[in-house]
């Protein structure tokens, strides 16, 4: 899962190279009257680089009230490194509902180029949230930002995983009302450019689809990332179990409420699952809602997405 960035560069009017022209063209336009510009952007900006979970780096993705990094670095109007000539105070803020905590101030030294805010945390979870590096003191440059998605809870697990559940999400409540659990038989590729081989999370529904809504609550989106291409057919294919809270999904016995999905980890749920032609088989489409083998427990409603790439899902 990758951060979406945004960052505002705009040309300085003046450059050192150029003050003694400079000069004489100002002197030029006092003579004739010409209006001149009351300001310019400034030559500089911040660039937030990286934004990173620290307390559990193998998720690759940040988590509600986890501890987090970001690396801010000074770059020109060409979008290159460099430094700055003062020692120079950056503040670091959040946009959203939620609270940022920690080490939410840094300064460059002069002649530096990068600050470290570690220790962070933000609470709650949330979509696209715009994490912004500003100027308080020191050279004057334009503020960088960044939009990042915040999960309610994660869990990783290696490549051989056959079942994958996360333990801070075993069964839904009203508090949060879908859990999911991924059915590995082939389990997934190795991947070894990355540390976790199989994530899954929850996370909100905020912005990304009709989402189930009822009592008060609203449905949560489940996420898996994995690399299973190869390994899974139509008529051997991969579970996620979306679980939902009875408040959201009351009634009795298996309705066949419709299951949202996208195969892109990262986007919208575009995609409406239909059922499946029949028990542990996929149909014409991409994925289906195996309803013969989805179940309710203790009021709760359980089903059963078949699919055979990588899946996001709620209801």
């Amino acid at each position: 899962m990758t951060p979406k960035q945004s960052l505002t560069r705009k040309q300085s009017l003046v450059r050192r190279s150029l003050a003694v022209l400079s000069a004489a063209l100002l002197a030029a336009a006092w003579a004739v009257g010409m209006a001149l510009p009351a300001s310019a952007a400034p030559a500089k900006a911040l660039e937030i680089v990286s934004v990173t979970n620290t307390e559990n780096p193998n998720l690759g993705l940040l988590v509600q009230d986890q501890t987090f990094a970001v690396e801010v670095r000074v770059i020109n109007n060409s979008g290159r490194p460099t430094t700055v000539k003062a020692a120079t105070t950056i503040t670091l803020t959040a946009s959203g509902p939620g609270t940022l905590t920690g080490d939410t101030e840094e300064t460059i030294q002069a002649n530096g180029s990068v600050a470290t805010f570690s220790g962070l945390t933000y609470s709650p979870f949330d979509n696209d949230v715009v994490l912004t590096a500003s100027v308080t003191s020191g050279d004057e440059l334009s503020p960088g930002e960044i939009s990042v998605d915040f999960a309610l809870t994660a869990t990783d697990a290696d490549a051989t995983a056959r079942v994958v559940t996360d333990d801070a999400c075993v069964a839904p409540t009203q508090a949060v009302p879908i859990c999911s659990q991924l059915l590995l038989p082939n389990g997934a590729n190795i991947d070894h450019s990355s540390r976790s081989d199989i994530v899954l999370s929850i996370g909100s529904c905020d912005d990304l689809g009709p989402c189930r809504s009822a009592g008060g609550i609203t449905a949560l989106v489940a996420t898996g990332v994995l690399d299973i291409e190869g390994l899974y057919s139509k008529t051997s294919p991969a579970t996620l179990i979306i679980a939902c809270d009875k408040v959201l999904c009351g009634g009795t016995g298996v309705p066949k409420l419709p299951v949202i999905y996208t195969f892109d980890n990262d986007g919208d749920l575009d995609q409406t699952a239909q059922a499946c032609p029949r028990k542990g088989v996929i149909g014409p489409d991409k994925a289906c809602v195996d309803y013969v083998s989805s179940t309710r427990s203790d009021g709760d409603l359980y089903l059963h997405l078949l699919f055979t790439h990588d899946v996001r899902g709620s209801m």
